[in-house]
């Protein structure tokens, strides 16, 4: 497989103190994908509104912020250096506020990267995820 990058959303529900990342969310949605990462051997990282792209497996402190086009221009530094090394993101969004989505996908084309978005709210579609996996 090629170098793939399995991203989400952050979230607006916290732990109270610092946690993996990836349990950090209060998030069925981010829980989910952070499972579900480890099972099909893929990096998982969470674009952050504060962080930037945060992998599942890092401790970070809870915080309050939510993505905007200014903080996203903020963050791309950050966001590039992580994304550099893969070949395809794969995007979640899952109901996710469009601006997570816009920012990601700006850094992608930036890149030059393949970007594959999809997921609406409730996770009605989140199965799909293996069968897009397996079709790169």
């Amino acid at each position: 497989m090629s170098k793939t990058v399995l991203i989400t959303a952050c979230g607006n529900r916290k732990e109270s103190k610092p946690t993996v990342a990836g349990r950090l969310y209060k998030s069925s949605r981010i829980r989910y994908l952070y499972k579900k990462s480890k099972e099909l051997n893929i990096p998982f990282y969470i674009l952050s509104a504060k962080y930037g792209l945060v992998n599942g497996d890092e401790v970070i402190e809870p915080y309050n912020q939510i993505m905007d086009d200014k903080q996203c221009l903020k963050l791309e530094g950050k966001i590039k250096e992580v994304l550099k090394d893969f070949e395809i993101i794969i995007y979640y969004k899952g109901g996710a506020r469009k601006e997570y989505h816009d920012c990601l996908e700006k850094v992608a084309r930036k890149l030059n990267k393949k970007f594959i978005s999809f997921g609406y709210g409730n996770m009605g579609d989140i199965k799909r995820l293996e069968g897009i996996i397996g079709g790169i």
